[in-house]
């Protein structure tokens, strides 16, 4: 943990830990999107399953509408006005 918490703090390199953060996930989205032309699979039920990185962006956006009806729902349902608890 001590290991960590000096690459954290210097600047320089927590920009060196995050760039290769994100490459390291950029080449995981690459392996994603080749690996359905390199091995061979099952083709699926439906055209869009045989898609490249359809896993990937199917998850991308169910995250996306997850969040944001989260939200939508806290706002609409959840949240009471400012003068709600003063009597």
């Amino acid at each position: 943990m001590r290991r960590l918490d000096e690459l954290l703090e210097d600047p320089v390199r927590f920009a060196r830990v995050k760039r290769w953060f994100y490459a390291g996930l950029g080449a995981l989205a690459l392996i994603e999107a080749a690996a359905p032309f390199l091995a061979y699979s099952d083709a699926g039920h439906f055209w869009f399953e045989d898609l490249p990185a359809w896993g990937c962006l199917f998850g991308l956006v169910s995250c996306v509408v997850i969040i944001a009806f989260s939200k939508l729902l806290g706002k609409l349902w959840l949240m009471r006005r400012d003068t709600y608890y003063d009597s």
